[in-house]
């Protein structure tokens, strides 16, 4: 369960090229072993979501972000599917 909340790095690519095509910086590695688990994860969003209740937080941007991220990931989906760019 945890292997699919952990990322234990990201790479950082810079895309700025000079006047010969070539990077201009190397690729960065940002490590995340130290990251959360999928529990303390989960735990994070209970209390986020407590503190939303309690505190009337207005969670229309998260709310939205959410949606972009599904209809991203069912886009992704349809294009492995039918081989066809899925405009969004």
């Amino acid at each position: 369960m945890d292997s699919h909340t952990k990322t234990e790095s990201l790479r950082i690519h810079h895309a700025d090229i000079d006047k010969r095509n070539e990077f201009i910086k190397e690729d960065e590695w940002l490590n995340l072993t130290d990251e959360s688990d999928h529990q303390e994860l989960c735990n994070r969003e209970q209390r986020y979501f407590l503190r939303a209740i309690t505190k009337d937080l207005d969670l229309t941007d998260h709310l939205a972000d959410a949606v972009n991220s599904l209809r991203i990931a069912f886009a992704c989906d349809e294009s492995v599917r039918t081989g066809e760019v899925v405009w969004l």
